[in-house]
């Protein structure tokens, strides 16, 4: 039997009004690119700098090897054991430093502007000894002209916080992303109080957008189309009685 025009129509005009969810790239995982270090080999020691993949640096920025030689961060320091080979690190030489990238989240913009899409961002954040260097993470959302909606940022952490130890420790926070959002920056600022070499250390740094928040508890788009395929059923059958008991 052909399906009746009116509940096509219905059922077209009621798909449309809840978007399907973005790309599964944009949710649930960590969006920054590089954002443990490890893309490519890191700076040996403290004169050296080397490449950060996924970044654009400013300064003297460089990742550089845990262990190395010159008071870097060494195993059985507070954050190394959850670092991988290699941390960012302000760089020598160097006042401030920073390393920065944008990234693209006009594939969930349909879930975000339903409002509810919520984000994690973490790091671990430390430096040297007693010194303040330190490193403080910054994301920014911006809207379709590149204008700031809103953002997070997490530290700095001073010598006292980490007990005058050289090391790292974990910060973390979360919020909403804002209506509105197309793309995100997100910016890794070093910057040097004492000394020769930037000890700003970062590592494991993460921005993750939970889609699972979106809409308030509104049913996906394919639970409305079943439904209304199960009321064309209901109508359909209620059809067949009236037909029959005629």
């Amino acid at each position: 039997m052909a399906q009746r025009p009116g509940l096509i129509a219905l059922t077209t005009l009621a798909l449309a009004a809840f978007p399907l969810a973005a790309s599964a790239s944009v949710f649930g995982s960590n969006i920054i690119v590089n954002g443990d270090a490890e893309a490519a080999a890191g700076a040996p020691n403290d004169s050296s700098t080397v490449a950060t993949p996924g970044f654009v640096v400013v300064g003297a920025f460089t990742p550089v090897v845990y262990n190395a030689p010159g008071g870097f961060p060494v195993t059985g320091d507070p954050g190394v054991a959850a670092g991988g080979a290699n941390f960012f690190s302000g760089g020598p030489s160097n006042g401030s430093s920073s390393a920065s990238q944008v990234i693209d989240l006009s594939s969930g913009a349909a879930s975000i502007d339903l409002g509810g899409v919520a984000f994690d961002l973490s790091a671990y954040l430390g430096g040297f000894a007693e010194q303040n260097d330190n490193a403080v993470l910054t994301i920014s959302f911006l809207n379709a002209v590149s204008a700031a909606l809103g953002g997070a940022s997490l530290g700095p952490v001073g010598a006292a916080d980490r007990g005058f130890h050289t090391g790292l420790l974990f910060r973390s926070t979360s919020g909403f992303v804002p209506i509105g959002t197309r793309s995100v920056n997100v910016n890794l600022q070093m910057t040097r109080t004492a000394g020769s070499y930037n000890d700003g250390y970062a590592d494991n740094l993460s921005l993750i957008l939970r889609g699972d928040d979106v809409g308030g508890g509104v049913p996906e788009p394919s639970a409305w189309a079943l439904m209304l395929l199960g009321f064309g059923g209901l109508g359909a059958a209620l059809r067949r009685r009236r037909t029959a008991a005629a």
